[in-house]
């Protein structure tokens, strides 16, 4: 959708000296030079770092990793897997936890072991490794247990399992405040991994351990890279990080081919070419149904998609109505937000209809809406259950963690964290999280775009640019601004009349759901644009989508 801002709000980069340094150096354009500029590079930097931005060397990035895991322990108790080895899995509900519960049932696969899973339920049991699950398990017996994506606090549930004799490993990615599980088979990187390893998500942290350790052949881990690449897009983990990037790339490349049957199913019922998927594809398309099967039904249906099976296109079709599902009770509850009228609370906010599963998303929305922290909160049973979600320069854990004596479980990022509470302590948690969210102070950052005329950007321009990608947190796709000339000539664009192309001289852009937003053209300075590649019936253009029209500063 296409706004208007002001221009205030941005910051334009142009051509400079630096840039022209650069691509002098590095022999790239002068496109690729400014893009390089914009993320803080200069032409006196080691040539290895704009390696690592232009072509990342992944299995030189992973011999440098430090997961902060080195005591050897975790790797016999793998090796000594054998077919007779009776293994659980224990994962987390959204796409990070199923695909890291996927590569964990790989590996004990890969030795033979007989393999069970289990990924709690959202709203009866919430985030976490849960005593009562654990001790359901040290009844029945097992030889091992791997947790993943959780399990670096569940101190309790760590040790029921234990005192009954069986090894757990741990890997996960979650900042661990408070007490740890004492576990010495824990692999997660916020413990004593390096700057790289921290920004990893859970299934990179046990896809790259499996890979330092050789666990797995080279083949066997670059195929399984499609859910690496899924779990970091999901995350929202750091792609100003050259190993998170090689990930997701190496990632897309499995995709494109040679996808899992599941995956494939559910790209062509969505209408997605694996040969050109990108990460605004697994963004926008896949990682909302893989997730909409733990927000609204249970996780493990996205996890059955992920192994060769007789049911994937019923899977795969519930999948799909479970996200349609959850994008209209996410849209419900967002015009439920907009009329909630209470002076006392603004920032954390409740109905007893709400559904818990959805939350998270709607929350992440507001919070970008408003820039301005927001708490969704709704009962379950006998608690209530929450999501917590900050602007740049929050910090949803340090929240809870001096909320932490009135929660019943807490944990996440410091963007974005769960919580639950039991009904007792409920108003005077709200009231304290209210005041504590009231006082957050937001960064007012501008927006980073770069002087470009779109006559003077082609193909072959463009794929320079393409190549910082993978696209995603940290490291936004190219925004490009083009002054407003004078010249300006509209035509319809699809057959609903909310479209139109923007002829700008020689050059078009695409305003999608805009026909009626050039009734007014005064104070228009200019335009912000994204490029991006249009594959139909097998031909490939070069497209300039219009995101905002900048208009004059008040």
């Amino acid at each position: 959708m296409v706004v208007r801002c002001a221009k205030d709000s941005l910051n334009i980069f142009t051509q400079s000296e630096v840039s022209a340094e650069i691509a002098a150096k590095f022999n790239c354009s002068p496109l690729q030079a400014s893009l390089l500029e914009m993320r803080g590079l200069t032409a006196d930097v080691m040539p290895c770092e704009v390696e690592n931005w232009l072509s990342p060397h992944l299995p030189l990035l992973l011999e440098k990793l430090d997961l902060g895991a080195d005591n050897g322990k975790a790797v016999s108790l793998v090796r000594g897997l054998s077919p007779s080895s009776d293994v659980v899995v224990y994962g987390d509900y959204d796409v990070d936890g199923i695909s890291s519960t996927a590569i964990a049932m790989e590996l004990a696969l890969s030795r033979g072991a007989h393999v069970r899973y289990f990924i709690p339920h959202r709203f009866n049991q919430g985030y976490g490794l849960h005593n009562d699950v654990a001790a359901t398990i040290a009844k029945r017996k097992c030889d091992l247990v791997i947790v993943v994506d959780c399990g670096s606090q569940d101190a309790e549930a760590v040790e029921t399992l234990k005192k009954s004799g069986i090894p757990v490993i741990i890997f996960d990615h979650h900042l661990v405040e408070g007490k740890r599980a004492e576990s010495d088979t824990m692999i997660n990187p916020q413990l004593a991994g390096d700057a790289e390893a921290r920004k990893l998500c859970a299934t990179g942290v046990i896809w790259s351990w499996i890979w330092q350790n050789e666990l797995l052949s080279r083949d066997e881990l670059l195929r399984l890279l499609d859910v690496v690449a899924l779990a970091t897009v999901a995350d929202c983990v750091s792609l100003a990080s050259s190993l998170n990037r090689a990930l997701v790339r190496e990632g897309l490349k499995s995709i494109r081919s040679n996808a899992r049957p599941g995956l494939n199913i559910l790209m062509e019922q969505l209408g997605i070419s694996p040969s050109s998927i990108d990460t605004e594809d697994l963004a926008m398309k896949i990682i909302p149904c893989l997730n909409a099967a733990g927000r609204l039904y249970l996780a493990d249906l996205a996890v059955d998609i992920l192994f060769p099976g007789s049911q994937l296109a019923s899977n795969v079709g519930k999948l799909i109505a479970l996200n349609r599902r959850r994008r209209e009770l996410s849209t419900k509850i967002l015009d439920q937000v907009e009329k909630l009228k209470d002076d006392k609370f603004k920032y954390v906010l409740t109905r007893d209809d709400w559904s818990v599963g959805v939350l998270s998303s709607v929350a992440s929305r507001i919070c970008s809406e408003r820039n301005a922290p927001v708490a969704l909160v709704a009962p379950v049973g006998g608690i209530m259950r929450g999501t917590l979600r900050m602007p740049a320069g929050g910090d949803a854990v340090g929240v809870l963690k001096q909320l932490a004596p009135l929660l019943n479980t807490w944990g996440g990022h410091r963007l974005a964290a769960g919580f639950s509470v039991k009904l007792e302590n409920w108003e005077t948690l709200r009231g304290k999280m209210e005041e504590m969210l009231s006082g957050v102070v937001v960064k007012g950052e501008k927006e980073d775009l770069l002087y470009w005329n779109p006559v003077n950007l082609d193909m072959e321009i463009w794929s320079g640019a393409a190549a910082l990608g993978p696209f995603g947190m940290e490291n936004p796709a190219p925004m490009l601004y083009a002054p407003y000339n004078g010249r300006m000539n509209l035509s319809p664009l699809g057959k609903t009349g909310k479209h139109v192309k923007v002829d700008i001289g020689s050059a078009s852009l695409l305003a999608f759901g805009a026909a009626d937003m050039f009734e007014e053209r005064s104070g228009l300075e200019g335009w912000v644009y994204k490029p991006r590649l249009d594959t139909w019936r097998n031909v490939t253009s070069l497209q300039f989508v219009l995101e905002k029209m900048v208009m004059r500063d008040s």
